[in-house]
């Protein structure tokens, strides 16, 4: 068994791998590299509550006196610059360097930005950090106009956020509909609507082509189209995550996307191991591997390879699941949704409490909710079991989802 563990990356993946690690019996040394000066923490509440105004934007994963109970050596401020696979250890930028018998990965990701004229401006910003967080929130002012760049979730979020601020937004979005990647047409369309009625000026099949400085300071937006936008006090790019896989690359690890695991988290260096939004897992339930940009995947990837570190037998193979609060709305999501499946409605979307599921034939796909969250948690279980539904009773919100089922497969 290995005698020295190192971690690098202290976002709320590399924090699971630490306590998992120490709590499946690995009695070694345990270091965790972070490049931010905080304790890890859970990256949610950044575009969530904590921007809105309700809550702390930080959330701590664990408090400072785990790490010493688990002892847990957690060094912040170390931004790791090289693995050395053949000396087993990992150089920082300070200069330091740290012996590992295993490694792990869990670096996690950055937000996308794309270069455009202005992208560089102040004001113009991306939400990763706790940094961004601040920075953002400090310009959401009651009258002010903010501009979003991305019809995703980041994207939504925001919206709702300056919304809820009392700022005019507008939304823009390239493709034709909103979260087109992750979401049925169905969905896409209630949270335009859903959007629109907030107040909320949303623009699909729209791109930027360029942002100026107004004489006050203020951002001009100018379209493709050449249409000028109303000056903004800010400008939120949310259009994706780049997965920080360089370190992996310069290693010479398989990466694909991200950095290529097996079920166990183990990378094709069978000493070092990587878990979370970098990794580019195998399921048993999907054809080609998936990277997973979840709170639910930081978690519990983290947990599982920290168990395979420390020796244990383990498989992940999680279902996805994701959620997302915007205005009043609880949306959840579970599995994943396939173009071209039969779709089934439970419960009335006019009240802002529904399930929308995906099946093929009496098997559940996928799930999105809208305020029903007990009814997803359901459906999750149905989906890991393989039960197969009534498809009737599954439309019908006065039959309980578990009557809804007929047989396990």
């Amino acid at each position: 068994m290995s005698t020295s563990i190192v971690i690098v990356g202290a976002g709320q993946t590399g924090a699971w791998i630490a306590r998992s690690v120490r709590e499946a019996g690995f009695d070694g040394n345990i270091t965790l590299l972070g490049d931010e000066p905080h304790l890890p923490y859970e990256r949610p509440p950044l575009s969530k509550a904590g921007m809105i105004g309700g809550e702390s934007a930080f959330a701590p994963v664990f408090e400072r006196d785990e790490y010493e109970k688990l002892n847990i050596s957690f060094e912040p401020g170390k931004r790791v610059v090289a693995i050395q696979r053949h000396e087993r250890q990992v150089v920082c930028a300070d200069g330091s360097q740290y012996l590992y018998d295993r490694l792990a990965i869990a670096t996690g990701g950055r937000a996308r930005r794309p270069a455009f004229p202005g992208s560089d401006m102040p004001g113009v910003m991306t939400l990763r950090t706790l940094e961004d967080a601040t920075a953002i929130s400090e310009r959401l002012t009651e009258g002010g106009h903010a501009l979003v760049i991305g019809g995703g979730w980041i994207g939504l979020e925001m919206a709702a956020a300056a919304r809820q601020r009392g700022m005019s937004v507008t939304v823009l979005e390239a493709a034709d509909r909103l979260c087109a990647r992750s979401l049925p047409a169905f969905m896409s369309d209630y949270l335009l609507s859903a959007h629109v009625k907030e107040g909320v000026d949303v623009r699909t099949k729209t791109s930027l082509e360029r942002i100026d400085a107004a004489d006050d300071g203020r951002l001009i937006a100018t379209l493709t189209n050449g249409d000028q936008l109303e000056p903004a006090d800010l400008v939120v790019i949310g259009v994706g995550l780049i997965p920080n896989v360089e370190l992996a690359l310069e290693a010479g690890l398989h990466v694909n996307d991200g950095i290529v695991v097996d079920e166990t988290g183990a990378t094709s260096d069978p000493a070092i191991f990587a878990a979370g939004d970098v990794a580019s897992i195998p399921f048993s339930w999907r054809e080609n591997r998936l990277r997973l940009e979840s709170w639910a995947n930081a978690q519990n990837h983290g947990i599982a390879v920290g168990r395979a570190i420390a020796g244990e037998s383990v498989k992940y193979d999680d279902l996805p699941w994701f959620w997302s609060d915007q205005y009043d709305m609880n949306i959840q999501m579970v599995g994943l949704f396939v173009p071209g499946l039969q779709e089934i409605v439970r419960g009335d979307p006019a009240t802002r409490r529904f399930t929308l599921f995906q099946v093929d034939g009496s098997r559940i796909v996928a799930a999105a909710s809208v305020n029903a969250a007990r009814d997803l948690k359901r459906t999750r279980q149905i989906i890991k079991d393989g039960k197969t539904v009534n498809v009737p009773a599954l439309a019908d919100s006065t039959v309980p989802l578990e009557r809804a089922c007929i047989a396990d497969s």
